[in-house]
């Protein structure tokens, strides 16, 4: 995309003869006020051919230079409930403008729609686009901006000097769309482009368009997240699968012996068990790639499509989710046998016996010395079982610790979150309403309205800075807006820029490897005049990775300062146009679409909470069965010797108790770290916050987790009144 004063036919059909040039296309874009009684704008473009960006007609006639009409954004409609066949009514500066709608559409350019970049998502209710034919731009305001770029005030002055006045003359593309043969080619097209074509301003790659890398940014996001939560899940998962099948052979045990008793070869006992594992995870997989798709794949999907200007955007199963799957029946298969092989190892003899503990003296002496021989028989016991089966301990402990983390990630992300919006909108953002200044507003018009709205305003200036033989193209946020936006460190605390030089954004400079005190280059698109400035500070944006300075500094290097935004604390919840504004912006309406996007975001983290819940408690289940199992015997031994059941309980959940307060310890900071590592990895260099993780987020979790251990333990300990006394002692005769 090229953005520029104006492209004419000249210079068009130049553009159309270079090498490597497919085609080329020109278009107007304004943004006007939708007639209704709420705060509706679009921003109108204006075009002659559609064979570049091509419009995906969801309702209605195709393009054609030749209709009058409008093919309106689809998503502001469906919100806005306009069909096809409606008028639409827009006010282009003092024009109005009244259209039938062609066609309801959606288009590459804009599959992430926002008005500027103080918006973080898209409001399809009040904010939308329009295409029209170039036909369709009203003379009288063409001649308008030709009037105010002549400085010509009196339209009979005008009609003087410009007797014949064609509007079609007049028209001012600023914006060119060129389609290049390869990709190889793009930077010798930008530079043929730039060096034979007066009034270039900015050349901008698709790739670096603020729709298409925002949508990418996404997918990549999306790409971390399925990586953490699956492998997560997946660990839980195998450590369920591990569980199950040791309780499920130590508890057949005795079928076990008596098959290889009667004759039964090692090999078909051990395909039995591995079948079982095998079928049941098949079974699983298979009802995954059914159901995921269709159940959480379009719950997610619903999710991104809200802000995402999607068509045809649904569920898939890749091909990669049937190699996960077939891994994951192998994973399951494996572990099966692997945990089957120790009990069939044994002969039939070995088998048919209950299985005692392997007692090492090394194990019981630690509880005779030092602090533990004043322990209490309770704590004893349990510390020698637990040294006696120190496998099963380490996959309860990672277990529930995986448990404890899914619960911090969740409830950490919707704080992190939280914690974005206040600091964007609370802490950097101080005004009540955001004034976007209309490019071709005159001084006058500016004047008049900082005299009644207050002169607090910013100017943010497209640069490209040098890196080496290198260029990159970003923003210089130039400041004079008496605080109503705010400067913050590294700790968040507020800062004052310096008149000396230029302050760069923390994330930004760590991507480049910039240091205070470095001299970066850099130049305003459409001026070929380079700059040096100092790196004199470093400051924090949530939200955009630029360059800021004073207006003092601006105008020390000769540039002049032409602000873009007006910063008020007036109320003008009434007012639905100035004369030379563009787009007025509520602070609490951009605030609130962010805290709309958190609320769908709160799905899936209840979704996350429940997933962890559930593999948590099939883990303790587990765990709990197999360790009761195990204990049966010993447990037996202490009723014989007159231990009370509600004594031996005590002893079973304290045990439980200690693993699930150990896993809850690991899993509290483990936890943060993934909230951390999740934010910094997924989302894209636009970005700068990371994990903030309330104290009642963590209170939330270790509540949950020891929860749902101490239900399972009291659940798993009522079984002690339940043993067959003469079962369990005598088993081994």
């Amino acid at each position: 995309m090229w953005f520029g004063k104006n492209f004419t036919e000249e210079d068009l059909d130049k553009i159309k003869n270079m090498d490597h040039v497919d085609n080329v296309e020109r278009k107007i874009t304004v943004v006007g006020t939708v007639d209704t009684d709420e705060d509706r704008t679009l921003q109108l473009n204006f075009i002659e051919s559609n064979e570049i960006s091509k419009l995906y007609i969801a309702d209605g006639e195709e393009f054609s230079k030749e209709k009058s009409g409008i093919w309106l954004d689809e998503y502001y409609s469906k919100n806005n409930d306009i069909k096809v066949g409606d008028t639409i009514k827009i006010k282009l500066d003092k024009d109005m403008i009244e259209e039938e709608v062609i066609a309801l559409v959606n288009v590459p350019d804009h599959v992430y729609d926002i008005k500027d970049e103080s918006s973080i998502f898209p409001n399809h209710i009040d904010y939308g686009f329009a295409y029209l034919s170039v036909n369709e731009i009203p003379d009288t305001y063409v001649k308008r901006l030709a009037m105010e770029k002549q400085g010509i005030t009196d339209e009979d002055a005008f009609d003087k000097a410009v007797p014949n006045f064609n509007a079609k003359d007049y028209l001012q593309f600023s914006h060119l769309m060129i389609d290049v043969d390869k990709e190889e080619n793009k930077n010798k097209v930008k530079s043929n482009v730039e060096n034979e074509i007066e009034g270039v301003a900015a050349v901008t790659d698709i790739k670096d368009s603020f729709s298409y890398s925002t949508y990418q940014g996404e997918i990549e996001e999306g790409e971390t997240y399925v990586g953490v939560f699956s492998g997560l899940f997946l660990f839980i998962a195998i450590l369920s699968v591990i569980t199950t099948m040791t309780r499920v052979v130590k508890k057949q045990r005795i079928q076990i012996g008596t098959l290889k008793a009667l004759g039964f070869k090692k090999s078909k006992i051990t395909m039995h068990y591995v079948g079982y594992g095998f079928w049941i995870s098949l079974i699983g997989t298979i009802l995954g790639v059914i159901i995921g798709p269709l159940a959480l794949g379009n719950l997610f999907m619903s999710m991104e499509m809200s802000y995402f200007q999607i068509p045809n955007g649904h569920s898939v199963v890749a091909v990669s989710s049937f190699a996960v799957a077939a891994l994951v029946v192998f994973a399951v298969s494996f572990v099966t046998y692997f945990t089957c092989r120790s009990e069939l190892k044994e002969n039939p003899a070995e088998t048919l016996r209950t299985k005692l503990p392997n007692v090492k003296q090394k194990s019981i002496n630690i509880t005779t010395k030092g602090l533990f021989k004043n322990l209490s028989f309770a704590s004893k016991w349990n510390i020698r079982d637990i040294l006696r089966n120190k496998m099963r301990t380490f996959m309860g402990i990672a277990g529930i610790t995986g448990c404890c983390m899914l619960l911090v990630c969740a409830f950490g992300m919707l704080d992190s979150m939280n914690h974005f919006v206040d600091l964007q909108f609370n802490t950097i953002y101080d005004f009540k309403y955001k004034l976007s200044i209309n490019e071709e507003a005159t001084e006058e018009r500016i004047k008049k309205v900082k005299d009644e709205y207050g002169d607090n305003t910013s100017q943010t200036i497209a640069i490209e800075i040098k890196d080496g033989d290198n260029a990159e193209g970003n923003t210089i946020f130039v400041d004079d807006s008496n605080n109503h936006v705010r400067v913050i460190d590294e700790k968040e605390n507020y800062i004052d820029l310096q008149d000396d030089g230029v302050f760069v954004t923390r994330k930004l400079a760590e991507v480049k490897g910039y240091k205070i005190g470095d001299t970066i280059s850099w130049h305003i698109y459409g001026d070929d005049t380079y700059y040096e400035s100092e790196i004199v500070g470093f400051d924090k944006s949530p939200q955009t990775q630029n360059v800021k300075t004073t207006r003092k500094y601006l105008e020390s290097l000769g540039i002049e300062y032409k602000p873009d935004t007006i910063y008020t604390d007036k109320d003008l919840s009434d007012v639905k146009e100035i004369d030379g504004i563009e787009i007025i912006q509520d602070i609490e309406t951009l605030k609130n679409g962010v805290l709309d996007m958190l609320n769908t975001m709160r799905s899936m983290v209840i979704l996350i909470i429940v997933v962890a819940a559930i593999l948590g408690s099939v883990i303790i289940y587990n765990l709990g069965v197999l360790s009761f199992t195990e204990k049966q015997y010993q447990f037996a031994t202490l009723k014989v010797l007159g231990f009370k059941e509600k004594r031996i309980k005590s002893i079973y959940v304290r045990q439980n108790n200690w693993i699930t307060y150990t896993s809850i310890i690991i899993g509290l900071p483990l936890g943060y770290f993934m909230v951390d590592w999740i934010f910094k990895m997924a989302l894209s260099d636009n970005y700068d916050f990371g994990a903030f993780v309330k104290f009642l987020s963590y209170i939330y979790a270790t509540v949950g987790t020891y929860i749902v251990s101490l239900i399972v333990s009291k659940l798993l300990a009522r079984k002690v009144k339940k043993i067959d006394m003469v079962t369990s002692l005598k088993g081994n005769e």
